[in-house]
């Protein structure tokens, strides 16, 4: 059965005095020792509560690394970026899904190796579409072989696996972890649904066996971030239009186990446990929600002006968004991703186009830092403080970029 989460006693006030005084167990307000005003609550279930009400420096992150090329070797040149993901050691596993390549580089953007490959081989793809890498091991999802192969760090083939994840019963896979015991948890979302029916706009967790076998579902819930058009008459189309006005699903694994996940319309983090089924912590910090503007419906309407839409459809979409209607304000986090042990960044959502992205860095449930990085850059994944993602220029070629945020 999917997953309820139940977060009890979490209070959302500083304690007073007369408060501080009874619970003698419990840590109130106060500097820790970087100076920054917080602090942490243990209720009565366990639940670590950590509130900053104050933030951390806002910083400008620092570009180190671009991989890419118009007309370059095949090595350094990308197709379709799929995922990336960095290493412990500053090593660079980037899953290009033109080419069904996962192209290895070093710190310095050095090619190390490549693996893969387009076919129905045991170690090649017909749709390589995320990637994991755990220690010396690298995990790729090929979406239509509905399979997992697993690749050394020199690209040595070290097992194929079928699983029973589909597209229609499971939606496009989104994110996927493995555990030690050999379950495979997987982020599957799907929009339209042909013919339309209470399948469409779904989102759900997940887990596979050992056998690849499905095991169980985790979660399940509808997708509000995204709009699925359909047009009227004999012959019905389709087409998902992007709607960051609403909130997620937000959730991102931990390596190390669990998740981390958000209600969206707040600045909270909630941590949950092995089960995905029990908060054991929560993150807080203050930041005002931003309040929708004219100018943030215009954009929006710009942006659908400017997609590649039949007239069909982008009617029914302006149909959509009008019955639909937009909020006052703003969700607060539009995506999560954990950096490390402790370690997780949330982003603040933002209208599209924007110039800007602002990712809240949070350490051990503390504000550490504002990040801002480009609003181009679609961020595939954080470790420390370093951020790898993908930029496209204006003939649409694409480059792998990485980011420091110092600070």
């Amino acid at each position: 059965m999917p997953a309820v989460l139940h977060l009890a006693h979490a209070a959302t006030r500083k304690p007073g005095a007369a408060a501080c005084m009874l619970f003698l167990a419990m840590a109130c307000s106060g500097n820790d020792a970087s100076g920054q005003a917080g602090f942490t609550v243990r209720d009565s279930l366990g639940i670590s509560i950590h509130e900053s009400a104050t933030l951390g420096p806002r910083v400008t992150a620092t570009e180190e690394l671009r991989l890419g090329a118009v007309n370059g070797p095949p090595a350094t040149t990308f197709f379709q970026v799929a995922d990336a993901r960095l290493g412990s050691d500053g090593t660079l596993f980037v899953l290009d899904g033109g080419d069904n390549l996962v192209k290895v580089f070093d710190r310095s953007g050095t090619p190390l190796v490549a693996m893969g490959g387009t076919g129905e081989g045991p170690a090649e793809f017909a749709a390589a579409w995320n990637l994991e890498v755990r220690g010396d091991t690298i995990l790729v999802l090929d979406r239509n072989l509905r399979r997992i192969v697993t690749f050394g760090s020199r690209g040595a083939l070290l097992d194929t696996r079928r699983i029973g994840f589909s597209v229609s019963e499971h939606g496009f896979p989104v994110a996927l972890v493995s555990r030690p015991n050999g379950r495979l948890l997987i982020e599957g979302a799907s929009g339209c649904a042909l013919p339309r029916g209470p399948g469409d706009n779904r989102w759900g967790i997940y887990a596979f066996g050992a056998d690849g076998a499905v095991d169980d579902t985790l979660m399940r819930a509808s997708i509000g971030n995204a709009l699925p058009v359909y047009t009227s008459g004999p012959r019905i189309s389709c087409t998902v239009v992007a709607w960051p006005f609403r909130p997620g699903p937000t959730i991102a694994f931990d390596p190390a186990g669990g998740a981390v996940t958000s209600p969206a319309d707040v600045f909270e983090i909630r941590r949950l446990d092995a089960s995905l089924a029990r908060v054991i912590a929560v993150t807080r910090w203050a930041v005002p929600l931003r309040r929708v503007t004219a100018a943030d419906r215009r954009g929006f309407l710009d942006h659908l002006g400017a997609r590649e839409l039949s007239l069909d459809l982008r009617r029914a979409a302006e149909r959509a968004v009008d019955s639909i209607g937009y909020p006052d304000v703003w969700p607060a986090i539009a995506a999560l991703k954990v950096a490390g042990r402790g370690s997780v960044w949330a982003l603040r959502a933002r209208p599209i186009g924007a110039e800007q992205q602002e990712w809240d860095m949070l350490t051990d449930g503390r504000h550490v830092r504002t990040v801002v990085l480009p609003g181009g850059l679609r961020v595939l994944d954080v470790r420390g403080e370093r951020v790898v993602g993908v930029l496209m220029d204006a003939l649409d070629v694409e480059y792998v970029a990485v980011f420091r945020a110092g600070g």
